[in-house]
């Protein structure tokens, strides 16, 4: 007994050690949340409320009023904040950029009124010295597209004597203001989706009709960077990175702005890419003849009629389409650079499910016509049911020539069950096929 007894106890006592980190730790959360709901109880039984605006570069909101409370988010210059009361030397308030938050703000960060440009030039004008800095940097902050808020900072260094500052002052506006496009060393030909303002890696194109996985990481979106903008077939500028995804796991690498936007756009779609395309090989348009709608119509109803698919998802797949319910038919016609004319319809619906325990499954299907005057002819096509995990369904997103050889491809949406990613069509013995997918982004 006397020589297991020894043991017995330097192993209680290791585990004795390793248990305290974890026993720590879940006493300092303890003591945090008894903090911040004292704090908040605090707050509830003195209100004070008022609305204030950030009055510098950006206020961290925490979730507790102290220094090393933990960060809520960053609320940015001149962004409205509902202020619920006030504790020594911080508010408890709430504001909706850069979304909707609620937490602890130190209130000299705080004003009574949103810093303008022009009220920002008048304190610059007052200024001496490093606070010339301070408010140039706001006025960056407040408006960072704006060549002359950084001549502030330019005109300020300068003034300081201090040269090297200058020049990367000078290098950050032009870097900011006037992006350009440059495929950088030993990157390959690179295609992006563009989709909700965001940035989504779609392939390497590596040749005539040859596309592979795009492997990319931090160093292919550093913030400011400028990427080569298409939609509806032609070059349309470019979209610059403004800001790492928020959810770069799930293949939304980066915010882009469209300049002059200087935000994201919601509604900002195309494709983008690290060298010119071969824009002008299409013309999409979003309209097509009654006669063309018809025939659509007419050879959409036939094609699925003949997979015998389900009636009633047909008959939903065949009306326009429906944005709430994501269903319905959608068309565009794509002038090649030929003048060939094609039409690209996808159609989609829900299918009826004829057991409660069936999994949710969908109609899915594509349809490209060459149309000459009043004659149709098919040239691509699917038609079929997904269901479960594999649900999958399509959508036109552009037409562009990719790698080169001057004929337009068609891209798509492929909208799965958990996310969607995009799919590359190209003519092949005069009929188009999907050749490719990737790009994929979670839900």
């Amino acid at each position: 007994m006397s020589d297991v007894r020894p043991h017995v106890l330097s192993a209680a006592l290791v585990v004795a050690l390793c248990l305290l980190p974890a026993l720590a730790a879940q006493a300092q959360s303890g003591d945090a949340d008894r903090e911040f709901r004292e704090a908040a109880a605090r707050c509830e039984a003195q209100p004070d409320r008022s609305t204030r605006y950030v009055v510098v570069d950006a206020a961290r909101m925490r979730s507790l009023p102290r220094a090393d409370g933990g960060a809520v988010t960053s609320v940015p210059i001149g962004a409205e904040v509902q202020v619920q009361c006030q504790l020594g030397d911080w508010v408890r308030a709430t504001s909706e950029r850069p979304n909707p938050s609620v937490g602890w703000i130190r209130a000299d960060l705080l004003g009574p009124r949103a810093p303008t440009a022009a009220s920002l030039e008048q304190d610059y004008r007052r200024a001496a010295g490093a606070e010339r800095r301070t408010i140039a940097e706001r006025a960056i902050a407040l408006r960072p597209f704006a060549r002359d808020s950084h001549q502030l900072l330019i005109d300020a260094l300068q003034a300081d004597g201090d040269g090297a500052a200058a020049r990367a002052a000078i290098e950050r506006r032009e870097r900011m203001t006037a992006p350009k496009v440059e495929r950088l060393a030993g990157e390959p030909r690179l295609l992006f989706g563009v989709d909700h303002g965001y940035l989504t890696a779609i392939a390497r194109i590596d040749g005539r009709g040859r596309y592979a996985e795009a492997a990319t990481g931090d160093a292919t979106y550093p913030v400011w960077r400028g990427f080569h903008f298409y939609r509806n077939g032609a070059g349309d500028g470019l979209v610059q990175v403004i800001e790492r995804g928020e959810e770069v796991g799930l293949g939304l690498e980066a915010k882009v702005r469209h300049p002059p936007a200087t935000e994201r756009d919601d509604k900002l779609a195309g494709l983008a890419s690290n060298e010119p395309l071969g824009a002008g090989a299409a013309r999409v348009e979003a309209k097509l003849s009654s006669d063309e709608r018809r025939a659509v119509e007419r050879e959409l109803r036939a094609l699925l009629t003949g997979k015998r698919l389900d009636r009633a998802a047909i008959d939903k797949a065949l009306r326009p389409y429906d944005e709430e319910q994501r269903a319905g038919l959608r068309a565009h016609a794509v002038v090649l650079a030929g003048g060939q004319r094609l039409l690209v319809a996808t159609a989609d619906a829900a299918v009826p499910l004829k057991r409660p325990d069936q999994a949710d499954s969908a109609l899915d299907a594509v349809l490209v016509l060459e149309a000459s005057g009043k004659q149709y002819r098919k040239v691509g096509d699917i038609a079929r049911e997904t269901g479960g995990d594999m649900v999958e369904t399509h959508a036109f997103h552009d037409a562009l020539d990719l790698d080169g050889d001057g004929e337009a491809e068609l891209i798509f949406r492929l909208h799965q069950y958990e996310g969607s990613s995009y799919q590359i069509w190209t003519r092949q013995s005069g009929q188009w096929k999907p050749v490719y997918a990737g790009g994929y982004t979670g839900a």
